[in-house]
C-alpha cells in the first residue's frame, strides 16, 4: 500500500514515496559507506558496495526500503503480489541476490539507471541460496530514477526481471505496471488532460490503481517546478494527498490498521534525503556532506511526535 512519485525540475528530479504498512514498525535513516557488506551473496559470503548510500530501513537493519547513492541514483521498493516471481535456485553464472537485498545492491553498485539496465541481465533473484536454503524473498517491485530524469519500474515476472520505461513517474502496488498503464490511458487523453474534470471524476479510493491515477494526475497538474525546493514542496503535497491516515483502513489479518508511517523524498542533484514522520509535520534533511565520518555505518532517528516552531 505504498506510492512512489518522481517530479522533474530543470536540472534534475526528486523522487519520493509514502510508506504504508499493515502494522506499526520502527524505522530510521541509515548510512552505509563504500566497501560495506551491502547484500547477501546467495553463492556464499557478502556483496560489497562500491558507493556510499543512505535511506530508510526498518528496525535499524541494513536493507533499505528507499534510498539514494553518492551519484544521485534513487530507488524505492514497494510490495508486489504475485506467483512464481523468483527463481528457486541460485545461478552460478550470475550475480545472485534475494529481493530483500536487491535495492541495497543496486544503490551500492550502480551510478545511474543506464548502468543498472546494462547489468540487469546478469542479476539473478532467487528464493533459495546455492545450498538450497530458503532466504527472505519478499514480493517486491522497484522504481529507480537519476539526475537525467530517466525513470524505470523493475518487476519480477516468471523468475526474471522485467523493465518498464515509466513516463508516468508513478509506482504503487499490484497489478503489473502494464495494467496500471491501461487503466490510466482508459481514463485520460494524455494530450488533453485539461479536458478531464479532476475535481469530480478523479478516483477517490486508496487501492493501487486509484492511487496510481491520483498520483499521476495531481503531479502532472502541479505547476512546473522552477528548482529543487519548489519540486520538493509540490512532491510532499501530492504524496500527502495519497497518504493513509491512521485508523482509516482496518487490517483484520494483523488486528491492526494500515497507515502511512513516513513520507520520504530524495533530490538526485544534491544527493539529499528528506523524511517526515506520520505524526510530525517537520521535514528532516540529511546529505552525505552532513555525515561526520563517512567510513562507518551510521544510524539517524527522527522525532515521531508532533513538533512545531514558534514564529517568535
Amino acid at each position: 500500500m505504498c506510492t512512489g512519485i518522481k517530479m522533474d525540475y530543470p536540472e534534475s528530479c526528486v523522487l519520493g514515496r509514502t510508506m504504508d504498512i499493515e502494522a506499526p514498525v520502527d524505522y530510521n535513516v541509515i548510512y552505509q559507506p563504500r566497501n560495506y557488506p551491502c547484500a547477501d551473496n546467495l553463492l556464499g559470503g557478502k556483496h560489497l558496495s562500491r558507493y556510499q548510500i543512505m535511506g530508510v530501513g526498518f528496525r535499524n537493519q541494513d536493507p533499505l526500503k528507499d534510498g539514494i547513492n553518492e551519484h544521485g541514483l534513487i530507488g524505492v521498493t514497494n510490495d508486489f503480489g504475485g506467483f512464481n516471481l523468483f527463481a528457486s535456485q541460485a545461478d552460478p553464472d550470475k550475480t545472485n541476490l534475494s529481493s530483500y537485498h536487491f535495492m541495497n545492491y543496486v544503490l551500492a553498485n550502480f551510478r545511474s539507471v543506464e548502468e543498472l539496465l546494462e547489468a540487469l541481465p546478469q542479476l539473478h533473484l532467487s528464493s533459495h541460496d546455492s545450498q538450497g536454503n530458503k532466504v527472505i524473498a519478499p514480493d517486491f517491485h522497484f522504481m529507480f530514477a537519476d539526475s537525467s530524469q530517466r525513470c524505470v519500474v523493475i518487476e519480477p515476472y516468471q523468475q526474471t526481471l522485467k523493465v518498464y520505461a515509466n513516463p508516468y513517474n508513478v509506482m504503487t502496488n499490484s497489478p503489473k505496471f502494464p495494467s496500471h498503464e491501461k487503466y490510466l490511458l482508459d481514463l485520460f487523453d494524455l494530450q488533453n488532460l485539461d479536458d478531464f474534470n479532476g475535481a469530480k471524476a478523479l478516483p477517490g479510493g486508496y487501492d493501487p490503481k486509484s492511487r496510481f491515477v491520483k498520483a499521476f494526475y495531481q503531479s502532472q497538474n502541479s505547476l512546473v517546478p522552477e528548482d529543487s525546493q519548489t519540486a520538493l514542496g509540490y512532491l510532499f503535497r501530492v504524496l500527502s494527498a495519497v497518504a493513509l491516515p491512521q485508523g482509516f483502513i482496518k487490517n483484520q489479518k494483523f488486528h491492526s490498521i494500515t497507515f502511512t508511517q513516513y513520507i520520504s523524498a530524495y533530490n538526485s542533484q544534491d544527493k539529499t534525503l528528506y523524511v517526515q514522520a506520520v505524526d510530525n509535520p517537520t521535514v528532516y534533511r540529511l546529505s552525505f556532506g552532513d555525515i561526520d565520518d563517512l567510513s562507518k555505518r551510521q544510524s539517524f532517528y527522527l522525532e515521531e511526535n508532533f513538533t512545531y516552531q514558534n514564529f517568535i
